[in-house]
C-alpha cells in the first residue's frame, strides 16, 4: 500500500487561514468571519475556513480560534466549573441555610442563562482571543497516515490537529478533510451488494 495518502496529501495549508492577534477581542474575531461568509457568499462553505490562526506580538502561531472555541467562550467563566465538589453539596444537605444559601449563590452564577441571546453574546464577545482559544497542540507530521490523524482527533479530543514539518506549523487537519477520502474509499460498494 505504498499509495496510501499521508497527512500532507489532505490538509489544509495554514496559509488558506485568517489569522488575528491573542490580544484581538472576540468580537474582532467574528467580524473577520462575517467578512469572508459574506465574501463567499454563505454559499461555498469549502472556501470558508471557521478556523482562526492566533498569533501573538511577533506573529509567531500559538493557537486557534474555532467556532467551538468561539461558542464556548461565550459561557462566563464563573459558570463554567462548580466552586464545590459534589460531595460538598451532599454535605451541605443537613444545614438547611447554608444549603439555601449555596443555592442562591448557585442562581446568581448562572443568572446569564436567563438572559437573551443577544445581551450574551453582547457581553461576552470582549473577552480577549487568548482567553478562549485552544492551544497549539501540533500532534501530527505531514507523513503521518490518515489513521493516526483520526485517531489523534479522538483520543486527544482536537477536531483539528496542528501539522507541523520541521518544527514548523504548515497546516490543519479537519473532519471535512478526511470526508472526501471516506467517500472516494467506500464508493459504490457500501450502497449496492
Amino acid at each position: 500500500m505504498g499509495d496510501e495518502k499521508r497527512v500532507k496529501d489532505i490538509m489544509t495549508h495554514i496559509d488558506e487561514y485568517e489569522r488575528l492577534d491573542q490580544d484581538a477581542r472576540l468580537c474582532d474575531a467574528l467580524a473577520i468571519l462575517r467578512r469572508k461568509f459574506e465574501q463567499t457568499g454563505g454559499t461555498a462553505p469549502g472556501i470558508l475556513h471557521k478556523t482562526l490562526i492566533v498569533t501573538d506580538s511577533s506573529k509567531e502561531i500559538v493557537g486557534k480560534l474555532s467556532i467551538y472555541d468561539f461558542i464556548r467562550g461565550l459561557v462566563p467563566e464563573h459558570a463554567k466549573k462548580p466552586e464545590y465538589s459534589r460531595s460538598f453539596y451532599n454535605m451541605l444537605a443537613s444545614r438547611a441555610q447554608s444549603v439555601a444559601d449555596e443555592v442562591s449563590a448557585m442562581q446568581e452564577s448562572f443568572q446569564w442563562l436567563h438572559t437573551t441571546f443577544f445581551d450574551l453574546v453582547k457581553k461576552e464577545t470582549q473577552k480577549r482571543v487568548r482567553d478562549v482559544m485552544s492551544a497549539t497542540h501540533p500532534l501530527l507530521k505531514e507523513e503521518d497516515t490518515l489513521n493516526k490523524a483520526i485517531y489523534v482527533m479522538f483520543k486527544e479530543d482536537i477536531r483539528q490537529p496542528m501539522v507541523v514539518k520541521e518544527g514548523k506549523i504548515v497546516g490543519m487537519v479537519s473532519m471535512m478533510d478526511l470526508f472526501p477520502e471516506l467517500l472516494e474509499i467506500a464508493g459504490d460498494q457500501c450502497f449496492f451488494e
